[in-house]
């Protein structure tokens, strides 16, 4: 028995006078409130051997040559596959996956410790700089695990694209890509290039709108209101919403390919991982999806879809598309979603929790590990005229795996609400 429960006890059965009925009810209250705070209260706990990120990264070549159980128990690493795809990339992509895999899990106990504290320190530091450091913090640890592994590779980071205003963002991050893709090329030495593209915390804002931006967005109230000129993202709120995501990009055939990715979420302990041509997989248990053939394919599944609607925030433009879209789909569907991080979302349409989503104006390292993950799971990736999308695509619809005899059905229902209601362009 509790001190607490022995306390309560003595005073219930004490005499029922005014002043111990008083006490009583407060010495109730304190209880109750201490247990209510103890009960919201995270309780993190870093292991030791996971924060030691440096001399793991040192020595991750020793270990994968050792014998598995020398990892630590509480990484799960994909194993893959025999079978082998049709792929002109002849790197060691065993090799890559637990590399990118290990760099994921160690960002993810940065972002488990900083994860929705950021509003605890608002009062003391900009918010924008906090949301900033721990994205900062994330892509330099995942470019050190990977780079001491590949340091004749390249690397591409969100973080290092400086994104200086609404206006300027697509010219920017359609240049960084082409830039690093043209760098890659280059190297001549025999051995296949590879691109690691990454989005550190996809779930974060790190900027703010302009003073024009925000002033034309709030004068648009019958789509949204806008109470606060800072984005309050996922990862500042705590939500689990937000994921960790890398791609690895071949150079080795006539156009680049992704041929590796993994989407990671700390949070709910999710490593969504796949290679191509050697399957997708959860938490290293292949993601295998059972479809039949039907007897008559259906006319329309849009119906009994959960769809979730992209909101890019940094226009004006594609945010009222965005809307558009919403009010066109509310009554077509069986359900609309808007989690607002392209990756996670991505790795849920893989695992078919999701039937589907669509977003305009999508970066490299947004979709570029979800690429190959939602099409190793039997779905689609694909541009707004319902072509197979590309790593260097701007606006996507992202489809689960489908019965046989409806492949694209989905993806096409979605491009005719949104042509009809004009979602398309902005």
């Amino acid at each position: 028995m509790s001190r607490d429960t022995a306390v309560y006890k003595k005073l219930k059965f004490a005499t029922r006078s005014p002043k111990m009925m008083v006490l009583h009810l407060l010495i109730t209250m304190l209880i109750t409130t201490q247990r209510i705070a103890a009960f919201g209260t995270p309780r993190l706990q870093i292991s030791k051997s996971r924060h030691k990120v440096v001399s793991f990264a040192s020595g991750l070549t020793k270990l994968h040559s050792a014998n598995r159980g020398s990892q630590p128990i509480h990484y799960m690493y994909t194993q893959l596959d025999d079978n082998v795809g049709n792929l002109p990339c002849r790197r060691d992509l065993q090799h890559v996956l637990a590399t990118i895999e290990n760099a994921a899990y160690s960002a993810g106990e940065v972002t488990l410790a900083t994860a929705g504290k950021i509003a605890i320190k608002a009062t003391k530091a900009n918010i924008r700089d906090l949301v900033t450091e721990s994205d900062f913090q994330c892509q330099a640890l995942i470019k050190e695990i990977i780079m001491s592994e590949f340091p004749g590779d390249f690397f591409l980071g969100e973080e290092d694209v400086d994104l200086r205003d609404v206006g300027g963002e697509e010219m920017t991050t359609s240049e960084s890509l082409t830039k690093a893709l043209g760098i890659a090329t280059q190297k001549d030495d025999g051995d296949d290039c590879l691109l690691f593209v990454v989005d550190p915390i996809d779930g974060t804002v790190s900027k703010v709108l302009s003073d024009d931006a925000f002033a034309d967005l709030t004068n648009h109230r019958r789509y949204f209101h806008m109470s606060l000129r800072f984005i309050k993202t996922n990862f500042q709120a705590g939500l689990p919403l937000y994921a960790i995501s890398i791609g690895v990009i071949s150079l080795a055939g006539n156009h680049p390919e992704v041929v590796a990715g993994v989407i990671y979420n700390p949070t709910l302990a999710e490593m969504t991982s796949a290679v191509r041509g050697r399957g997708c997989y959860l938490n290293n248990q292949r993601i295998k999806h059972h479809t039949q053939e039907q007897h008559e394919p259906r006319k329309s599944i849009l119906n009994q879809s959960l769809i979730n609607v992209g909101f890019p925030i940094a226009k004006e433009s594609t945010l009222l598309a965005s809307s558009r879209a919403v009010a066109a789909l509310a009554t077509k569907v069986r359900g609309l979603r808007m989690i607002a991080s392209a990756s996670q979302t991505m790795a849920w349409v893989a695992q078919c929790k999701l039937n589907a989503y669509f977003s305009w104006d999508l970066n490299a390292w947004d979709v570029c590990a979800g690429m190959v993950i939602v099409e190793e799971s039997g779905g689609l990736v694909s541009n707004f005229d319902g072509t197979r999308a590309g790593i260097s695509s701007r606006d996507m619809i992202i489809t689960c795996c489908a019965q046989r005899g409806e492949e694209g059905l989905l993806r096409d229902e979605l491009i005719t609400v949104m042509a009809e209601n004009n979602c398309m362009g902005y």
